[in-house]
């Protein structure tokens, strides 16, 4: 019976003592105003000038944001898309991301730079499995009880590589949300920059999320 306590009690005491030791901004959700993090202001304006972005921007039901306004300052080295992957001919871009948080419908922009490329000099899997991974889930945690949950599993069919430098675009949507279970799927793709050109489907996914049970305890956190 003791080990069975401490099996169940150990994680909720490690989270809490992590939690503890978070920046205060954290904890309370006080997150500074700051720029757009921008490396290739060419690449942004091309979005910016597609018809998708301004189809998007004219829409009233959807959020528009950019992902590092999701995360705190100190934690931002941590953190993929502006952090840890973010530089000149990496990811030269804050991604933009427009979202209809009732339907769980999400369309985000990406630039890959060329230092992304694995050995046959065209982007590196592992960078299109981490977007769709942060997208998909992005899409399913306003439909969750608390808005927080994990992924418990994520499938993907990739279909073609994608070319280094190029800009890409995400699309997701929730398939099935009931109670602390949501089922995503979406698709990642070449973003055309011009009327003539065609998009590339580079990968579909299929994302399942969920809320552990003890996470209502804390859903007074800003995360």
């Amino acid at each position: 019976m003791f080990k069975s306590l401490v099996r169940k009690t150990t994680p909720l005491i490690a989270f809490g003592v992590g939690l503890a030791a978070f920046p205060k901004e954290w904890r309370k959700g006080q997150f500074s105003d700051r720029k757009l993090l921008v490396i290739n202001d060419s690449v942004l304006d091309q979005i910016k000038s597609t018809d998708t972005f301004k189809t998007l921007l004219a829409n009233p039901d959807l959020k528009h944001y950019n992902s590092s306004n999701k995360f705190p300052d100190q934690h931002h080295h941590n953190y993929v898309n502006t952090g840890l992957l973010f530089g000149p001919d990496m990811m030269e871009i804050d991604p933009i991301v427009f979202i209809d948080e009732k339907k769980g419908e999400l369309t985000s922009f990406y630039h890959l730079g060329d230092k992304l490329i694995s050995q046959d000099g065209q982007i590196h899997n592992g960078i299109v499995s981490t977007i769709l991974d942060e997208g998909l889930c992005s899409a399913g945690f306003p439909l969750l009880p608390s808005k927080k949950g994990v992924t418990a599993r994520l499938s993907i069919d990739f279909k073609n590589q994608a070319p280094p430098r190029s800009t890409v675009v995400l699309h997701a949507k929730v398939k099935d949300a009931k109670g602390r279970k949501v089922v995503i799927e979406g698709y990642l793709e070449t973003l055309p920059l011009n009327k003539d050109e065609k998009p590339l489907l580079i990968a579909e996914s299929k994302c399942v999320l969920v809320e552990p049970k003890w996470f209502k305890y804390f859903s007074w956190l800003q995360v």
